[in-house]
């Protein structure tokens, strides 16, 4: 089976694959049934993760929400309670956009997921070992990613939120000292900005799955058609590790799941995220993400990826920077290991029908998907070199 014709049945054949869900579920078991019938011994891997992605963002703008009524309407008392609130809620969501632990964690719903991974041992001694990534799951279809403007608005959104929470923080503490009422008339146009955050994240939660073709099937077919060939050619002394991941929509819990699991073992392995690897465009090696923190990629792997792509300059392979979202080559900075981030988009990096209902095999550009394997293999091949 080639790439496409995974990407055809996860995305049509399974179907949207939202985190923590028995779709999700069959996803990982027909990963770890393909990886099976090449010869290899797939594991399956259960951890426990959040069920989406927006519930701690709804949870932070309701408690700022509340605390900016408190504020309102209950004098001392209220400044100090909306102070505390504010306090949790923005140190909560930090960590959350970190990727740490936080108390939203322990308190919102969560559900059960798993990563399927194998080893593909190489001919010779082990000298070096690759992670190979891509996440099984799909995100929802809120309004705020249903066009372009949509989710530049959305991009603006967030951060203008943030500010807000730290200025009502400011005006909640100001309110213990002082009663006068333009500290709480001043945290009113400040409070539409947060109820609106929560409308949009609100809403998020009542969309349907996507397909996931470009985001992220295509990684997974990648993944799954690259150990079909590492088995029948292995490379000489690197041993690559095939993983298919849970929960990567909701906060990439599979990710640091394997990552914390494995650790000890793989020590300074190479960490390759592939993500959204079809979408019309070019081949693409993010330099660095930046999500709240920046994550850059290893600078000997970036190195290595743009080498690569001079000496095939027929992939169209180019690298880039990437921000206002995640890749699980964030968790692999995280844990130390030694990160490169594949993707694929056009130039301007709203990427090809990004969490919309219109992510569908029709809509995946085969010829980036191709070129993108093509862009993968020379890589892991100069690696082993």
């Amino acid at each position: 089976m080639t790439a496409l014709d995974h990407v055809r049945y996860l995305a049509e054949t399974i179907g949207p694959r939202g985190s923590t869900t028995p779709q999700e579920a069959r996803a990982a078991q027909y990963a770890a049934d393909v990886l099976r019938s090449l010869g290899l011994e797939p594991t399956v891997e259960p951890f426990t993760s959040a069920k989406s992605a927006w519930y701690p963002y709804v949870l932070f703008s309701a408690l700022m929400l509340l605390g900016v009524a408190l504020f309102g309407i209950a004098g001392k008392f209220g400044a100090i309670a909306a102070l505390v609130l504010a306090i949790l809620a923005i140190g909560s969501v930090l960590l959350e956009l970190a990727f740490r632990p936080n108390p939203f964690r322990a308190v919102l719903p969560k559900g059960r997921s798993q990563n399927v991974w194998a080893r593909i041992r190489p001919t010779g001694e082990v000298k070096n070992r690759v992670v190979l990534l891509g996440h099984l799951d799909t995100h929802r279809t809120p309004l705020v990613f249903s066009t372009d403007a949509w989710l530049r608005l959305f991009k603006a959104l967030v951060p203008l939120g943030l500010v807000a929470s730290v200025i009502l923080t400011i005006l909640f503490a100001i309110g213990i000292a002082s009663q006068a009422p333009a500290w709480r008339v001043a945290s009113l146009p400040l409070a539409l900005i947060l109820l609106g955050i929560l409308a949009l994240t609100i809403q998020a939660d009542l969309t349907p799955f996507t397909a996931g073709a470009n985001d992220n099937a295509s990684a997974v077919g990648i993944v799954l058609d690259s150990a079909e060939r590492l088995k029948a050619q292995p490379l000489a002394h690197t041993e690559v590790w095939a993983v298919l991941s849970g929960c990567e929509e909701v906060g990439c819990y599979g990710a640091d799941a394997f990552a914390r699991a494995h650790k000890a073992e793989l020590g300074r392995a190479v960490w390759i995220a592939l993500d959204g690897v079809g979408s019309r465009g070019r081949p693409v090696y993010i330099t660095r993400e930046t999500f709240l923190l920046p994550a850059p990629s290893d600078p000997d792997l970036v190195a290595l990826a743009g080498n690569v792509a001079a000496a095939h300059p027929e992939l169209g392979a180019e690298g880039d920077t990437f921000s206002g979202a995640y890749t699980e080559g964030a968790i692999g900075v995280l844990h130390g290991f030694r990160v490169l981030t594949l993707t694929s988009a056009p130039r301007g990096w709203i990427l090809t029908e990004w969490h919309r209902p219109t992510d569908t095999v029709q809509n995946l550009d085969a010829d980036t998907l191709a070129r993108s394997e093509a862009f993968l293999w020379e890589i892991l091949r100069a690696l082993d070199a």
